[in-house]
């Protein structure tokens, strides 16, 4: 049985619906949350048809109530009218070109897919997180030594040219 969970990865933060979209995976369960009402607290599990779950066995502390479900109707609904996938597709492209032509001294490697960042770099990064913060750019360590950043799907070229200057700054 394969099991995906696309709780951070999924609609469109990796310039796919899903992250296993990108390697025709077809898995029999798949965990869902976060984005999936936009910001609403919901969960939902999704499984394939050969899987027969009897009512009662799975429970949900997010799932079900009809203000979530209404927010995930219309959050799934902007996710494909807008091509969110896409567009993180292509600012994923440009942040990338940016963050490369930066020329950013400490870092060790760039990983990325759609609009999830890793900036590996070479020491620790407790630091550097301090200081994008007193930019007022939140970013999170992904490890002891990763930049995460996760830009909202709809940022704009201009705040993405911001936080590559203010990582030029500190990462230089």
């Amino acid at each position: 049985m394969l099991i995906i969970d696309e709780i951070q990865t999924g609609f469109c933060r990796t310039g796919k619906f899903f992250a296993c979209d990108h390697f025709d995976l077809q898995p029999d369960m798949m965990c869902l949350a976060k984005a999936l009402a936009g910001g609403v607290p919901i969960g939902a599990t999704l499984l394939n048809a050969d899987i027969k779950l009897e009512p009662g066995l799975h429970g949900t502390t997010f799932g079900g109530n009809p203000l979530a479900c209404a927010a995930a109707l219309a959050a799934i609904d902007v996710y494909q009218t807008d091509n969110l996938a896409q567009r993180a597709a292509e600012m994923g492209d440009y942040f990338e070109q940016q963050l490369r032509a930066a020329d950013l001294s400490q870092v060790r490697a760039l990983r990325r897919q759609g609009l999830m960042i890793g900036i590996e770099l070479k020491q620790k990064v407790q630091e550097k997180l301090a200081q994008l913060l007193e930019r007022r750019i939140v970013a999170l360590p992904a490890g002891p030594n990763v930049i995460r950043l996760l830009p909202p799907l709809i940022v704009e070229p201009q705040q993405i040219d911001r936080v590559t200057a203010a990582l030029r700054e500190i990462l230089a």
